[in-house]
This record gives structure tokens, sequence and C-alpha cells, in this order.
């Protein structure tokens, strides 16, 4: 019952402006990819595109999946005004079938840190066999505690550390003051 009104209220958000939905892609993506060749690029949660639109720009090909099947009929739209062929999916990250190592970025800008606990697991899991070797899981996360609501604890970035090679971390506060993080890790090759 928990995860039918969790998918109800993703959807109905995406009936008016969700508001974690900016439409504009953070400086540490666009830094990174100022500095990086394309490749292929996995946004997990990817909403309704806008860093797929970006990562796109600069030349990446871009799959997207996305719980909310409205966020992906808008991130559909927004991919085909711009002309880009990306692949979009609606899913649970933790069920998607993608191919193993296909990925040389994954990005995950706020999924993580909303998955219930249980699911954590399997998204780690499905990381590595997404992410092909010497690439690179950025990664943006509300802290634990951090207004009350779901979050990343500091063991999980343990986990993600003992998996991939931390590059770099960025300890900051989103616009409301909640305590986030910012994760750069990279797959050995």
């Amino acid at each position: 019952m928990r995860s039918l009104l969790r998918w109800l209220w993703f959807n109905w958000i995406y009936f008016r402006q969700a508001p974690w939905d900016t439409r504009t892609s953070p400086p540490e993506l666009v830094q990174f990819m100022d500095a990086h060749a394309p490749g292929r690029a996995l946004d997990l949660g990817c909403g309704t595109g806008t860093n797929l639109l970006t990562m796109a720009s600069y030349g990446w090909q871009v799959t997207g999946v996305e719980y909310a099947w409205r966020a992906v009929l808008i991130a559909r739209r927004r991919l085909k005004q711009a002309r880009v062929n990306g692949v979009l999916i609606a899913g649970d990250v933790t069920r998607a079938k993608l191919a193993n190592g296909a990925f040389d970025l994954i990005l995950d800008m706020g999924c993580y840190h909303g998955l219930a606990t249980g699911s954590r697991a399997a998204y780690r899991a499905n990381l590595l066999r997404w992410l092909a070797p010497g690439g690179t899981f950025l990664l943006y996360a509300h802290c634990q505690g951090a207004g009350g609501g779901a979050g990343i604890e500091e063991g999980e970035i343990e986990k993600f550390s003992t998996m991939l090679r931390l590059a770099e971390r960025l300890d900051s506060y989103d616009s409301r003051e909640r305590k986030a993080v910012w994760l750069r890790l990279e797959r050995c090759v």
C-alpha cells in the first residue's frame, strides 16, 4: 500500500511544477561536462529531463529512468522538441533492465536519498552493474535528518566509497538550508 501511495504522490506532483524541478542543471554537472569527452550517460530519477538535455547538448548519448510516468511524458516532449534522441524508461531504478557496463556517466540528483532503505542495496548493485570501467558516478543527496525528510547516511556514503573510488566530496546546504552532499565517484578500470 505504501509503495502505491508513493507512486501516486510522485505522479500527482508532476501535474504542477515539482519543487525540486528547477529546469536548470547544477554547476557541478556543467563542470563535469566541460572537462570530459562525450560518452553514454544515465540519469537515475531523471524527472522532466533537464539534465538529459544538458548532457545531450554536450554530445552525450542519454538515457533516463524515472518513477513518475507523468514526468516521463514531459521529458519525452522536451527531448523531442530539442531533437534529442534519448531513451526514457518509466520505471523503478532498483528494477530497471539496462545493459551491463553500458554507461560512462551515471547521474543521480536526488533519487537515492528518496528510496526506501530496503531498496538501496538493489540500487547500489545496479549502479555497479551499469557503470562502465573508468566510469563516473555523480550523486547529489540530502543528508539524513536534513529537514526531517529522507536522506543519505554517512555509512551509506562509506558503502559507495568501498564500491567506487571517492574522487570528490562537497558538503553543502540546499536552498532551504538542508544539509546535502555532492559526490564524484569513479570506477577503476
